[in-house]
């Protein structure tokens, strides 16, 4: 999966588990199951919109439109034009459950009905919250500032629940939140190029034999060492180091080992010839 698609799957999450503390306000819950299915569907338009790709705003601009006709669909079908496209017999469809919507939540004590205006306003805050975080963390790449939708829409549920909030609707939103933040730093992570480790050592034989299958030459190989004497002025106490990558960690300490060691064990020898030539 990629990056996006990826931080597009956790911003849905995000927004359907903190649309989770709604749940106790109504005392039916397929006004959740019609949200799913309705942020599910908006995501994936935006997934479609920025694989093509669009635009940033006409892929928000799109996405909007397509959650438009879904509500058109569900809340008003009969008014709408063929059925699907809204018009301004659905919109004022719209302002009329909207307003016995806030009716509704005024009359009754929670958990309320599952009255038209209330599902209609459950949906659609659902359905702006999810546009704005996708938008957001998706579209523009920015999962921080897509906390401030998903508090409000918590904030929501916790101002007009009696006792407030459980501490389960809190970790489920605070869950949600913090998966958006590591998926967002792992696509970041992945954007800085591959990490690069040793390599074995004929890996530059092969290549060198590749080069001069090719008809080239090959490159003359660096010497990382002294070859090691037997005897004579200037012969190393200790064996060449074997040939090895010069950028992984375990050659730089070999070479640190031996620059250290090296000059340490030159008076220790100078003593030991002396000692032997007293001793002969």
């Amino acid at each position: 999966m990629s990056g996006r698609g990826r931080l597009a799957l956790c911003a849905t999450a995000a927004t359907l588990m903190t649309a989770g503390a709604l749940l106790p306000l109504i005392n039916k819950t397929s006004w959740f199951l019609t949200a799913v299915i309705a942020v599910v569907i908006q995501a994936g338009v935006g997934a479609l919109a920025r694989r093509v790709p669009l635009a940033r705003p006409l892929t928000v601009t799109v996405q909007a439109f397509v959650a438009l006709v879904m509500l058109t669909v569900v809340f008003a079908m009969d008014s709408a034009i063929g059925g699907l496209l809204p018009g301004p017999e659905a919109f004022q469809e719209f302002a009329r459950l909207l307003t016995t919507g806030a009716e509704d939540v005024g009359r009754y004590a929670i958990p309320a009905p599952a009255t038209e205006g209330i599902r209609l306003m459950l949906v659609g805050g659902v359905l702006l919250i999810a546009l704005a975080v996708d938008a957001l963390a998706v579209t523009f790449r920015s999962a921080a500032p897509a906390g401030l939708p998903l508090l409000a829409l918590y904030s929501v549920a916790a101002g007009l629940s009696p006792g407030g909030a459980g501490w389960l609707w809190f970790v489920l939103a605070a869950s949600g939140y913090l998966l958006l933040l590591l998926a967002e730093g792992r696509d970041r992570l992945s954007q800085w190029g591959r990490v690069f480790g040793g390599t074995p050592r004929t890996g530059g034989r092969t290549a060198a034999a590749g080069f001069e299958t090719a008809g080239g030459s090959a490159p003359a190989p660096v010497r990382t060492g002294r070859r090691h004497r037997r005897g004579g002025a200037g012969a190393s106490p200790w064996p060449s180091p074997r040939p090895c990558p010069p950028w992984t960690a375990d050659c730089w300490a070999a070479r640190a080992a031996g620059a250290v060691a090296v000059p340490a064990a030159g008076p220790f020898r100078r003593s030991i010839r002396w000692s032997r030539s007293r001793t002969a």
